[in-house]
């Protein structure tokens, strides 16, 4: 059986779990503000980084693409589960 935690160490993890959440949504904040500055100024974007490097408009499409969900997928990982597992660890304790 596992030892209770005292009340000290649970305001930790709870304050450590809503920093988590709050980092979450402002990266879904910044996702969402990143697809709307491709969405709007997409082939401006397209003309900076083709002036760079040689790129298709297909390619930076699929580059884009890549990068938002590489971007999803690390914020799930490193915010949203272990904000779960915390609150779930928690609710277990109380």
């Amino acid at each position: 059986m596992s030892q209770r935690l005292s009340e000290n160490t649970i305001a930790t993890l709870d304050a450590t779990a809503g920093i988590l959440l709050r980092c979450f949504i402002i990266t879904v904040g910044a996702m969402l503000f990143t697809w709307l500055v491709f969405l709007i100024f997409g082939d401006f974007a397209y003309w900076i980084y083709s002036q760079m490097i040689e790129i298709t408009r297909k390619e930076f499409d699929l580059f884009i693409l890549y990068v938002m969900t590489f971007m999803k997928g690390v914020n799930v990982m490193f915010f949203l589960f272990p904000f779960i597992a915390i609150k779930w660890y928690l609710r277990g304790q109380r």
